[in-house]
This record gives C-alpha cells, sequence and structure tokens, in this order.
C-alpha cells in the first residue's frame, strides 16, 4: 500500500517580490529628501551670496593694515577705513541715502547699525570731519589697531 500523501503534488511558491516599482511610501520618501537636499542647497548658496560683500570687505580691512604698516599714514588709513565703511554699507544698504552721509550723521549711521557706540566717541570720532581739518591731523593720537578692529568688528557685525 503506498502512502497517499506520496500522491500530492509539490507546493508551488508565488513568485517572489519585485523590488521594483517601489511602493508609495518609497516614492514619498525619496521625493522628501530631494526636496530637503534642494532647501538646504539653495539656502546655503543665498546666504554665500547674500554675504559675499562682507568677506570682500574684510579681506580689504586686513590689507589696510598691512599697507599702513608700510607708509604709516595715519591720515590716509582713516580715509582708507572710511571709504572701506562706505562701500559695504552702500552694498548692505541700497534702499537708504547711505552716500550722502558724512560727518556726525555717518558716524551715528554707523553706531545705529552696529550697536557699537564707539563710532560715536573715542576711536569711531576718526571718521567724522575732523579727519578733514589740518590742525586735527597733526594733533590727533590714533590708536590704529582699535579703528583696524572697530572697522572688521562693523563689516562684520552690522544688521542688514
Amino acid at each position: 500500500m503506498q502512502n497517499p500523501l506520496d500522491q500530492l503534488r509539490p507546493n508551488h511558491l508565488p513568485d517572489p517580490v519585485s523590488w521594483w516599482p517601489p511602493a508609495i511610501g518609497w516614492w514619498l520618501g525619496g521625493l522628501l529628501i530631494i526636496i530637503v537636499i534642494a532647501a538646504v542647497v539653495y539656502f546655503t548658496l543665498r546666504f554665500v551670496r547674500k554675504t559675499r560683500y562682507r568677506r570682500q570687505a574684510a579681506k580689504i580691512g586686513k590689507q589696510l593694515l598691512a599697507e599702513f604698516r608700510q607708509h604709516g599714514d595715519q591720515r590716509r588709513f582713516i580715509n582708507a577705513c572710511n571709504r572701506l565703511l562706505k562701500q559695504t554699507a552702500l552694498q548692505a544698504y541700497p534702499d537708504e541715502p547711505v552716500a550722502r552721509l558724512h560727518g556726525k550723521e555717518w558716524q551715528q549711521f554707523l553706531a545705529d547699525k552696529s550697536g557699537n557706540k564707539g563710532f560715536l566717541q573715542g576711536v569711531g570720532v576718526a571718521l567724522g570731519d575732523s579727519r578733514y581739518y589740518k590742525e586735527h591731523a597733526t594733533e590727533q593720537s590714533l590708536e590704529v589697531d582699535a579703528l583696524h578692529s572697530m572697522t572688521l568688528s562693523w563689516i562684520k557685525k552690522h544688521h542688514a
């Protein structure tokens, strides 16, 4: 007598699950990852472009001090720092009347945009109208390193 189980046909396994096409959850997850990466790249590039003028101005500011060490002319250094600050302010605030500012108004602008009241008193006074008067230029004792650090600080920290 034969075993009745031997008469059964062998088991038929279903076809294996294909990896393609993926389920909808994988499509949505992939799309979300692509959107996040695109947003990070966009905002990073936007930030880099928006702050490029600061990096360029800081580089020029460092060159100004090196040039001063060679020529030693305080008036020339003060004018160069003022020019650099003005160029940076024009780039940072295109909608404000920065170009016409001078003297106390210019110093007040620098103080307001950076929160540093040193532009109104102390070393920052050198950026005012007194730099144009010959008698003040000879009497003036300027702390070059302090003016240089104040200039670089304004470039890096002004509120634009």
